[in-house]
């Protein structure tokens, strides 16, 4: 029989035990209630943040839809005035137009010829629309969207780029605007264009005015200015000077711009002057197929509703663990033993495969489900593996594709621009000049028609190859269009320094090309614009440039 001291002692060990079990229950029941207050809550969030995702996705079809839709305009009022020779009937049908969309500023029919000399012009102010006299209509050929529209075919369509108007009707001016146009094709030959401006704020408001007030809308042009923003304030900072940039303002949005991803998702904590907000952004096919031209499309949205649901559910989730932890505990270590470990291997595999860092062996070996899991992750894993070296090969092959002409191998259209405004950057900090040489090889068409493509093909690679092998190293040479090239030269002091690089160029093709052993002369024409003397931005200074190597070309007499 036991003493009472012994069953004190006894006693003792049971307390101590029974405390432990309660404390140890109380234990799991709490860190059993955090990681499911936790989980909960990432997966709120995440259906949350999804649910936005989608709602930007249809925002941006919807988008699509619009601009899919202006272009069918623009298309259609080319053929009409493929048709239609009388101006007067044209301009009752632009009229109508501008009528039935609120959104378009203007229409007008410009013909190839006469320097691109505007036939027809419906502008609209404020609520009338306003036929242009003949003594108000103005040459635009040197204006891209009637000379890069003039080099596509029938029911094709041009698309601008968004900014604020410099050019048109006086109501328009210093509005957000952007324009399509479409080749007027009579005969099989291309007579002129139709433009048509559209009000880019007016436009827009009609897809986004539907979303609920808690709802920002962002838009954000390929290099990533804002165009909308629920603070107008930082819409448009590249007219003032500025650049707001989406990748500046949102780092997980930058992987868009630079075509990594095409969509993301993300959160941000609330701060002293804005509650937290769930954001979702797009990256949208804008432009003609082929272009590789995009737009970022976004839309955020509070996250109060939802965490106000995370917290009631981690409330209910945590009385619940309470009861149920008293049973659970003689099951928790068993579980935990069996189950637990191995996935918590997994899921430590997982995260660390998801980072790029290496893992500790996975229970391949084991014969029940849990097995199969590993195995299966295994197998993914490695599979996951192929195909991110398979795609990194690809998008390495498309970026030097996006970038450069492929019969040439000169930088094309896209990349010479990027470098055209960086070198106009740099030169606005160095104070020191750069010129840019247009060049366009003398009836190429001639010598596509006696010869073939196939010639031609060839007379543009050895082009090529004679311009960069006349112009400095540090020179840019690249491949427009067509026959027409461009070279930008840096740290060019003066005039004279230019058209001695003009002037080399040209005599570099005073000897003939040699195409498949057969000399084939070849005369270019150039035209020369210096920066800042002739032009203050990129696009004016090849405008001038092109316009000087029309005048080069049309007088027969000079080729510089």
């Amino acid at each position: 029989m036991a003493s009472p001291h012994s069953r004190g002692v006894t006693w003792g060990i049971a307390l101590r035990l029974a405390v432990l079990l309660a404390s140890f229950s109380v234990l799991a029941a709490l860190l059993a209630g955090y990681y499911t207050f936790e989980s909960s809550r990432t997966r709120l969030q995440g259906r949350a943040e999804q649910a936005l995702l989608a709602t930007t996705q249809v925002l941006a079809r919807h988008l699509q839809a619009g601009f899919g839709a202006v272009a069918r305009d623009a298309a259609f009022l080319a053929s009409v005035a493929s048709i239609e020779q009388d101006r007067n009937v044209l301009a009752d049908v632009f009229r109508a137009s501008l009528i039935t969309h609120p959104s378009y500023l203007q229409i007008r029919f410009i013909a190839a010829q006469d320097y691109g000399l505007e036939q027809v012009r419906i502008d609209r102010k404020g609520d009338a629309w306003i036929r242009a006299g003949d003594d108000e209509l103005q040459e635009k050929a040197h204006f891209p969207f009637v000379f890069e529209t003039l080099a596509l075919g029938a029911g094709e369509v041009y698309v601008s780029e968004f900014g604020i108007n410099h050019e048109g009707a006086d109501d328009a001016e210093a509005l957000p605007v952007f324009s399509m146009a479409s080749p007027v094709v009579r005969g099989g030959q291309v007579r002129g264009v139709v433009v048509v401006r559209v009000a880019a704020q007016r436009f827009l408001q009609s897809f986004h005015a539907a979303l609920p007030a808690p709802y920002g809308f962002f838009l954000s042009n390929r290099w990533g200015d804002f165009l909308v923003h629920p603070d107008a304030t930082q819409a448009f900072g590249f007219d003032r000077g500025q650049r707001i940039l989406v990748q500046d303002t949102f780092a997980a949005a930058a992987p868009l711009i630079s075509g990594a991803r095409t969509e993301a998702v993300f959160s941000q904590p609330a701060t002293d002057d804005e509650e937290a907000r769930a954001f979702s952004f797009v990256r949208m096919p804008f432009g003609r197929e082929g272009e590789g031209r995009f737009m970022v499309v976004g839309l955020s949205q509070p996250l109060a509703a939802v965490q106000g649901e995370v917290l009631e559910l981690g409330r209910s989730v945590f009385k619940i663990l309470l009861v149920l932890s008293a049973v659970g505990v003689l099951l928790a270590a068993g579980v935990s033993r069996l189950v637990t470990q191995p996935l918590q291997a997994m899921v430590r595999a997982a995260q660390a495969f998801s980072q790029g860092r290496p893992h500790s062996d996975l229970p391949l070996q084991r014969k029940d489900e849990i097995g199969e899991l590993a195995r299966s992750f295994h197998d993914m894993e490695q599979q996951i593996g192929r195909q991110i070296t398979e795609l990194n090969a690809s998008r390495d092959a498309m970026a030097h594709l996006a970038h450069h002409d492929a019969l040439t191998g000169l930088p094309n259209r896209r990349m010479f621009e990027q470098r055209l405004a960086q070198a106009l950057e740099l030169s606005r900090r160095s104070g020191r000049a750069c010129a840019l040489l247009f060049v366009d090889l003398d009836e190429f068409k001639r010598i596509n028609d006696a010869h073939g493509h196939a010639v031609g093909d060839l007379v543009l690679q050895a082009a090529a190859r004679t311009i960069v092998g006349a112009v400095r190293q540090s020179d840019t040479v690249a491949r427009l269009a067509g026959d027409e090239f461009t070279v930008l030269c840096e740290n060019v002091d003066s005039e004279d320094a230019a058209l001695q690089i003009a002037a080399k160029l040209e005599r570099a093709f005073h000897v003939p090309l040699s195409i498949e052993g057969r000399p084939l002369p070849v005369r270019p024409s150039i035209g020369v614009s210096l920066f800042p003397r002739d032009a203050q931005d990129a696009h004016t200074l090849l405008a001038n440039a092109d316009a000087a190597m029309y005048r080069t070309k049309q007088s027969h007499r000079r080729r510089v």
